[in-house]
């Protein structure tokens, strides 16, 4: 197991949990669900693109790792980010980011098991964003994952 096989594990638990979503593309039409992403956006290479074409999206990002001994697994930490397009004048963008997050922790504070390999810590937290981006709208869950790790072997013949 390393942590690119989390993070693909991660990417499509995600995008399952958040498959009936009903949300708005920057178009303003109805799409179902949120696509994943590894660690960022794809790059744009088009001059008339630009990244609001990949809302709604999620970005599972590896931040970082730690084996503190020999016998524990990898801390795998990860961030999930969200970004959506809201254009109601109501602004409750935040509310549908609050309802992702909701069933992602709830998903692993009910069953930390992801794949039958990794297993999530329970010291979950998640922010909203701190600014007015109307009508895009972001948040983020920060996650630490438990990895299994191939057992040291002093046996060096």
């Amino acid at each position: 197991m390393t942590p690119w096989d989390l993070q693909k594990s991660l990417i499509a638990e995600i995008e399952e949990l958040l498959a009936q979503m009903q949300l708005k593309n920057v178009a303003g039409e109805d799409v179902f669900g949120v696509k994943g992403y590894e660690q960022r956006l794809p790059e744009i290479t088009d001059d008339e693109e630009d990244q609001s074409q990949f809302f709604p999206y999620f970005i599972v990002r590896i931040e970082e790792g730690n084996t503190p001994t020999d016998d524990e697994p990898w801390l795998v930490g990860t961030t999930v980010l969200f970004g959506i397009c809201d254009y109601g004048k109501e602004t409750n963008g935040h509310r549908t980011i609050l309802e992702m997050i909701t069933k992602i922790t709830n998903r692993f504070l009910e069953r930390p098991l992801l794949d039958s390999k990794f297993r999530a810590n329970q010291n979950v937290s998640f922010a909203l964003q701190d600014e007015d981006t109307y009508p895009f709208y972001f948040g983020a869950i920060d996650i630490k994952f438990y990895v299994p790790k191939i057992g040291r072997s002093d046996d060096w013949s």
